[in-house]
């Protein structure tokens, strides 16, 4: 393992969107916690790789992958990467909390090995509104991770170290390498906590990985990550779902607590 230098590596794996990727750096320029590096990944045409020089100088790391794929680019990221934990922040999402890794920081030094922070899952593209956009609460209990992956990856950070134990991110899940490493990680009884709530942003477009066109793959390879862990009822959902019904069981709560209110 690379010797330890920062306290975070936030690993921005990237591929041909210079103006998401642009996005995604500024909001790890602004975070008020300073002790990280940033190492991006280029899966593309090395243009972000580019980009990422200009606008970060120092405390940078660049890979240009090859175009091998999303999870072979994380995988190479964390093996050079020289902080203490791995925060992940995809190109097309970005931190709107300029205190997201000191929340992070403060989770991790609790005692826990994954902490996770909630965030808001947006629209954007054609038609898309201000506001068109829904909160997600990161449920980071064990036994909830094995029937959805209710963790959002730029709001995910965990000890660097846990890779020398259980290898690297498996690269045959392209769709759900994120939610096997978790599932991976309850088995090994790593402790999970919650972040103190900060604002990621999670991109919902056309062509991110779990828009429509890659329904046949994703369901094919759930299958797969079933068997893998031993999953039993699960259904093919994206975040924008999970949200969506993390809503709906709230207003019944919702519905009593204003019901009190007008009582008194």
């Amino acid at each position: 393992m690379v010797e330890e230098a920062f306290r975070f590596s936030v690993v921005v794996p990237t591929k041909d969107r210079p103006a998401l990727l642009a996005r995604a750096l500024r909001s790890a320029l602004e975070q008020r916690f300073d002790d990280f590096e940033i190492v991006v990944a280029d899966d593309g045409s090395g243009d972000g790789a580019a980009l990422a020089r200009d606008m970060v100088g120092g405390n940078l790391q660049t890979i240009v992958t090859g175009k091998l794929g999303q999870v072979p680019a994380r995988n190479m990221a964390i093996a050079a990467a020289r902080g203490r934990s791995i925060a992940f922040l995809d190109d097309d999402d970005h931190w709107a909390d300029p205190w997201h890794l000191e929340a992070l920081a403060a989770a991790l030094d609790s005692g826990a090995g994954l902490v996770c922070s909630d965030g808001r899952i947006v629209r954007e593209g054609p038609g898309a509104k201000p506001d068109d956009w829904i909160p997600i609460t990161a449920d980071l209990d064990p036994a909830r991770l094995r029937r959805d992956n209710t963790l959002i990856v730029s709001g995910v950070a965990y000890d660097r170290a846990l890779h020398t134990a259980l290898g690297p991110l498996d690269e045959t899940l392209p769709h759900y390498w994120d939610w096997d490493w978790y599932l991976r990680l309850a088995v090994a009884h790593t402790p999970f906590a919650a972040a103190r709530k900060s604002d990621v942003h999670i991109s919902v477009r056309h062509d991110t990985v779990s828009a429509p066109s890659n329904e046949e793959a994703r369901r094919s390879e759930l299958a797969r990550l079933c068997e893998k862990h031993g999953l039993v009822g699960v259904t093919l959902k994206n975040h924008e779902i999970i949200a969506l019904e993390q809503q709906v069981q709230l207003r019944p709560v919702d519905l009593r607590l204003r019901e009190r209110r007008s009582a008194h």
